[in-house]
C-alpha cells in the first residue's frame, strides 16, 4: 500500500535535541538541569580510521540513518528558583520519602505531519538514584554534586511512527549532577563514564546518545495519512472495511456475469421467434428465407456463431416462453 504512493521512503533526521532532567517530589517538579545547546553528527561522517561500533549494535541499520548527539555540559538555563521555593524542596525531601527524577530527550524531525516533535521521557529507576539527603545537601550549599546512574540508555531508536525504543538497556549513561556556584548558579552534566565515541563530540562533554531515526514515506497525502495508520488501522480500515465493500459488489457474480456480459438479445429473440413461428407452420421454406434475410451470423461470448446455432442453442428456451405467455393471453381472454 505505502509503494503504491510513495515508492522509496527518504531519510528523516534529527533536526534539533535538547536534554533535561526534572525532580519531584510531593511539593511539585522543578527542572534541575536542561541544555539546547545540542550537536547533531551524521555517523557516516566520524572518522573511518576509528571503529565507533566495536560491539555491533548498529550493524543491522542504514549509516545515513544514525546520528550522534553531542551536548553542551553546562545547563544553558541559570538556576533562577526563589529561595522560597527551594526551601520548600529540600523540606519536602526532609519530610517524604516520594522523590522521582525524570531524563527527558526532545528531538525534532521534519515528518510524519503532527509528530515532528518526539518527546522520550522515563522516570530513573529508584535503585540507581541518589538519596534524598544527597540531594538535599547539593540545594543547601554542603557540597556541590550528587551522582546518578543509569540515567538514560545511550542507544536508542526513533521509529516513523515517532516511538522511542532502547536498543541496549544494559549501555546506559550514569553522571555527576553539579550545582556551579559563582555569581550565578547553573546546573552542570558531567558524564562519569564517556563512550570510546565521545572523542568525535569535541569540547561538548555533557549528555550524548546515538540515535538512530528511521526513514519515513515522503510528504503527500496518501503517505501522510498511511504514516498516521498503526498495523491495526491498516488491518481495520482496508482488510474489513474494504474487503467489505468488495465481497458485497463480487457476491453472486458468477451468476451475474453471463447475462451482464451478453449483447442486447432484442434482435435475436426476434429472429428466433420468426424462424420458430415459421418452423412451427411447417414453412421450411419460409424459415430458410428468415434465416438468409435476417443476417446468417453474430458475435456472442467473444466468438462468431451462426443464427442457426444460436436459435438451437437459445431458441427451446425462447419458444417455450413464448408459447406460455401466449397460453396465458389465451386463457386471459376466454
Amino acid at each position: 500500500m505505502y509503494s503504491s504512493g510513495n515508492p522509496t521512503n527518504i531519510a528523516n533526521p534529527i533536526k534539533d535535541a535538547s536534554f533535561q532532567i526534572d525532580i519531584k517530589t510531593v511539593s511539585g517538579r522543578l527542572t534541575l538541569y536542561q541544555t539546547t545547546l545540542c550537536e547533531r553528527i551524521q555517523w557516516d561522517s566520524l572518522n573511518s580510521d576509528v571503529n565507533a561500533d566495536p560491539n555491533g549494535y548498529l550493524s543491522a541499520y542504514n549509516a545515513n540513518d544514525i546520528q550522534l548527539i553531542c551536548c553542551q555540559a553546562d545547563a544553558s538555563t541559570l538556576w533562577l528558583v526563589p529561595l522560597v521555593v527551594q526551601t520548600r524542596l529540600i523540606q519536602s525531601l526532609e519530610w517524604y520519602s516520594d522523590m522521582e527524577i525524570f531524563f527527558t530527550w526532545m528531538l525534532s524531525r521534519d515528518r510524519p505531519k503532527g509528530k515532528e516533535v518526539v518527546k522520550y521521557e522515563r522516570p530513573i529507576d529508584p535503585q540507581y538514584l541518589p538519596t534524598q539527603s544527597d540531594v538535599q545537601k547539593v540545594l543547601n550549599g554542603s557540597v556541590n554534586s550528587f551522582r546518578i546512574y543509569n540515567v538514560y540508555p545511550r542507544y536508542f531508536r526513533v521509529t516513523g511512527s515517532g516511538d522511542v525504543r532502547p536498543l541496549e538497556e544494559d549501555i546506559a549513561v550514569s553522571a555527576d549532577l553539579v550545582l556551579n556556584q559563582e555569581q550565578f548558579e547553573w546546573w552542570a552534566f558531567k558524564d562519569i563514564n564517556p563512550s570510546n565515541i565521545s572523542r568525535f563530540c569535541g569540547g561538548l562533554t555533557g549528555p550524548m546518545a546515538i540515535i538512530i531515526s528511521e526513514e519515513t514515506p515522503p510528504q503527500g497525502i496518501l503517505g501522510d495519512t498511511l504514516s498516521k495508520f498503526s498495523i491495526w488501522g491498516l488491518y481495520i480500515t482496508f482488510v474489513l472495511a474494504v474487503g467489505r465493500f468488495i465481497r458485497l459488489q463480487c457476491s453472486d457474480l458468477r451468476m451475474r456475469i453471463p447475462f451482464e456480459n451478453l449483447p442486447a438479445c432484442d434482435r435475436l429473440i426476434a429472429i428466433c421467434e420468426d424462424i420458430y413461428n415459421a418452423r412451427a407452420e411447417g414453412e421450411l421454406g419460409v424459415e430458410e428465407d428468415e434465416v438468409r434475410a435476417r443476417g446468417s451470423t453474430m458475435q456472442v461470448d467473444g466468438r462468431i456463431r451462426s443464427v442457426y446455432q444460436l436459435c438451437n442453442m437459445f431458441g427451446a428456451v425462447f419458444y417455450m416462453e413464448y408459447e406460455s405467455c401466449h397460453w396465458q393471453e389465451q386463457h386471459r381472454d376466454s
